[in-house]
């Protein structure tokens, strides 16, 4: 299922499990669609299991969001000491929509808490006391946390059943719609495509276990991040790394505001230090992503100089950028309740396999011979784009293994997700429509802002602007505006012709495939050629291989 075809069933009001492989899209998808909540006044409760997955969508963890904090189950007791908190009970009265990311490492109990409390709170027995629910998550990659060491067990004592989420009765209860995306984002290379699938079917051939040692390959590099299973020594490393670099240190204080707790939830989520101490020549990652700038959240470079006093990080494909502080922040509806602001660093030497989830990585070296879970080599091989980016130490039988539970549930969600698929391309528009409006009169959904906070309307082109300021794709612009891809890109040359926006306010709509760059390639060299720029000529000398709205995608660039 596309990232379009999902995005259909969750505008249709639908519960919806969204999964798919380690960088098919899923947050990209989930942060349209809180876009879209939010453009029309609904209360959407974003919250991940994590405080790290939490800050990647300016949300809560589940736990403090919902109030059970560190209980992984509730007693009548705990649930009227709840009942009693007045916040709580405005919380739930006005949310609309719970987004609960990272799925993989909830508990049952704890999903299980957490629709009691919602019940309980919104006086109502549907699951989930009605809100429309939305998880995501990849149940390949990390499980709950158990409560035991598995290291200390003897090899004879059974390890305990894992509480995955779809093993609770909420998930049961919920009449879940499974969208299990099947486009890929991250990884641009067949072989190691065909290792993580492989990994995720259980299938474990010589050829791949070849593939991987051949992988094995003794390094000295600096410049490439290492991935441990273990958390004991990276901080150690890291630093005794930046002490060998002999000048003083720059530091960066972090800046907050906002209510305290959730700053302090802030802090411990972003993965950048309060105190950021950085020298010349340090191997650092980008752990924020700014696409209109150029890096991703995982992007390696050096330090190699310091501008205007922040640093300026060299990639090892020659890529320039300068650090700028960025925020992270806790959004609940339109309001921001707390904020950090840092510049978006960290020391790059190592990095923990748990903390690297939700990275994109050219290169790293990884030792997998110690993996003492499922699914860490799963999460740590995902992270890598190409095969020629891998590195390893050596790795185990285990850090190659899925937990049996989760290969029998995923072919149950592969199949369900087909079937989902089916139904919605039977969906007529007018159906859909009429489901979509009943779904957003339910929600108390406004129309979407078309005037700025003095009252006044906007124009057409500031309309796309705005847009465009949020990061949404064409397809969604052009969708949620009911007007043509066409349309919308004569929007983007009339603000350029303007000066009303620059090329970096939309470079993020570029593509980064092979094919694209192909296709950008073919169509700016015949547009250099031609006297005439007009759309038909170079639509006739390119012999009808492009369309126009090819050719004037291209343009906007050139």
């Amino acid at each position: 299922m596309t990232q379009k075809e999902a995005l259909k069933v969750l505008k249709m009001g639908k519960n919806v499990f969204l999964t798919g492989a380690a960088g098919s899209g899923k947050t990209h998808l989930l942060n349209q669609y809180i876009d879209f909540l939010k453009e029309r006044g609904v209360e959407v409760a974003v919250t991940a299991s994590t405080g790290i997955a939490a800050t990647h969508i300016k949300g809560l963890t589940i736990h403090s969001w919902s109030g059970i904090g560190i209980k992984d189950t509730l007693t009548d007791y705990d649930l009227d000491f709840l009942e009693q908190k007045q916040y709580l009970y405005k919380r739930y009265e006005k949310t609309k929509v719970l987004i609960i990311d990272e799925i993989s490492m909830l508990s049952s109990s704890v999903l299980d808490s957490i629709n009691k409390v919602a019940k309980m709170f919104k006086r109502n027995n549907l699951p989930f006391g009605g809100m429309q629910v939305i998880f995501s998550g990849d149940f390949f990659q990390l499980p709950p946390i158990q409560r035991y060491n598995p290291e200390t067990m003897s090899s004879n004592q059974a390890a305990p059943k894992i509480p995955f989420a779809f093993n609770s009765d909420a998930w049961a209860n919920s009449d879940l719609h499974v969208c299990y995306l099947s486009e890929q984002f991250r990884q641009t290379d067949n072989k190691l495509l065909d290792i993580l699938n492989s990994i995720r079917d259980q299938i474990q051939t010589d050829e791949i276990n070849k593939t991987l040692s051949d992988r094995i390959i003794p390094i000295e590099d600096d410049e490439i991040t290492k991935l441990f299973t273990h958390n004991a020594n990276v901080d150690t490393y890291n630093q005794g790394k930046l002490d060998s670099i002999d000048i003083p240190g720059k530091t960066y204080k972090m800046s907050s505001k906002g209510k305290s707790n959730l700053v302090e939830t802030l802090k411990k989520g972003c993965l950048v230090p309060e105190n950021l101490v950085l020298k010349k020549g340090a191997l650092v990652m980008f752990v924020k992503n700014n696409p209109a700038a150029g890096y991703i959240n995982g992007t390696v470079g050096r330090i190699i100089d310091f501008d205007d006093s922040f640093p300026v990080v060299e990639t090892k494909n020659g890529e320039k950028f300068t650090a700028l502080p960025q925020s992270w922040s806790v959004e609940e509806g339109q309001k921001i309740l707390a904020e950090i602001t840092q510049v978006p660093l960290k020391l790059a030497w190592a990095v923990t396999i748990h903390k690297s989830q939700g990275m994109t990585l050219d290169r790293a070296y990884i030792d997998l011979s110690n993996s003492f879970v499922e699914g860490q080599g799963y999460v740590a091989l995902s992270r890598i784009q190409t095969l020629d980016g891998l590195f390893l130490k050596g790795f185990n039988a285990k850090s190659l293994t899925i937990h049996n539970d989760v290969k029998t549930r995923d072919d149950d969600f592969r199949n369900i997700s087909d079937e989902i698929f089916e139904k919605t391309k039977k969906i007529t528009e007018k159906d859909f429509e009429k489901e979509h409006k009943a779904f957003l009169e339910k929600i108390d959904a406004k129309k979407f802002k078309v005037s700025d906070p003095e009252g006044n309307k906007l124009s057409t082109f500031q309309i796309t602007k705005n847009f465009l300021k949020d990061k949404k794709s064409l397809d969604s612009i052009a969708s949620e505006r009911k007007l043509t891809v066409g349309t919308i890109l004569s929007h983007i040359e009339k603000l350029l012709e303007e000066k009303a926006i620059k090329k970096e306010d939309f470079v993020y709509l570029k593509p980064s495939t092979k094919e694209f760059k192909e296709m950008y390639n073919e169509i700016s060299e015949k547009i250099e050629e031609k006297e005439d720029k007009k759309l038909t000529p170079i639509f006739q000398s390119l012999n009808g291989k492009y369309t126009y709205e090819d050719i004037r995608f291209i343009k906007i660039f050139l």
